[in-house]
């Protein structure tokens, strides 16, 4: 079956049909579905099952995968497979329980931040025959490009300072308990100074990149001036024309651009049901 494109969202996503990830991808095949990726800012794969191992292989097509750090989240999967569920055992979550509470993209808190991630479904929580913790994806560079010429000057050089304590902090006012992998991070100080405007390595186009989940302050700007310009921001990227909804289905794989989306989960249903996904992300 050829490999086929199709558009999802006016502004993001593409589904890519005809592409089995448990079978080996040629080098033209993989070079159709990495242009639509570039293009597209998220792919969607669908219907066809696959393993861990195939997981690995197509992701490590992009680039160099991290390896997880946190073993609260590694169980007995490899490091390139990071845990995000709401299972437990023996008492304590067998992964991310709360990950994407808030907008962001991965890893702005590092120097060198993320590359794409990628998602995998295995088990996705039900009711009613209709599928829960839904996805919501929204284009960082289809923002940009929709800002005023105002204040795309405005911002032009801006720096700004992204917290992973930023994060925790959220989550704490939102009476999340922390998790073995946010007690592990906690005597870390991990932040990073980024552009507001960050040109995107591949495709060369300006993305926002400021985030309600991450960013904290504007570097050289007073605390309440910098609170109003990231709130206006961070409100702008996440208007619903830049948006895709994602409803998971068990099987999918979501592919997402870290540096043009942005993307936030829905907590929508709780034990017992279940949800269960694998991710692996690529070096910056």
């Amino acid at each position: 079956m050829p490999i086929t494109i199709h558009p999802l969202a006016p502004h993001l996503g593409a589904e890519i049909r005809g592409l089995d990830l448990a079978q080996p991808l040629s080098d033209q095949d993989f070079e159709t579905v990495r242009q639509a990726f570039y293009d597209h800012g998220l792919i969607v794969v669908r219907d066809h099952p696959f393993g861990d191992d195939d997981h690995i292989r197509f992701s490590q097509r992009f680039g160099e995968l991290k390896r997880l750090k946190f073993d609260a989240y590694l169980g007995e999967r490899r490091p390139e497979i990071f845990v995000v569920s709401n299972i437990k055992k023996d008492d304590q979550y067998i992964g991310a329980h709360d990950a994407g509470m808030f907008w962001h993209s991965d890893g702005p808190f590092l120097d060198q931040p993320h590359g794409p991630s990628a998602l995998h479904a295995l088990e996705v929580p039900e009711q009613d025959g209709r599928a829960l913790g839904n996805t919501e994806f929204t284009n960082t560079a289809a923002a940009y490009d929709a800002l005023s010429p105002e204040m795309k000057r405005r911002i032009e050089g801006m720096q700004a300072v992204n917290s992973l304590a930023r994060r925790f902090e959220l989550a704490q006012r939102e009476g999340v308990q922390g998790t073995s992998a946010a007690r592990q991070a906690s005597g870390e100080v991990l932040a990073a100074v980024h552009p507001v405007a960050r040109v995107h390595p591949v495709t060369g186009r300006k993305c926002l990149y400021v985030s309600d989940g991450y960013t904290t302050e504007i570097v050289g700007m007073p605390q309440d001036e910098a609170k109003a310009l990231i709130k206006e921001l961070t409100d702008h990227v996440v208007k619903p024309d830049f948006r895709y909804t994602h409803a998971w289905r068990v099987h999918d794989l979501v592919m997402w651009d870290n540096c043009a989306t942005q993307h936030k989960a829905t907590f929508d249903y709780k034990l017992p049901q279940r949800r269960l996904m694998h991710r692996t992300t690529l070096e910056g």
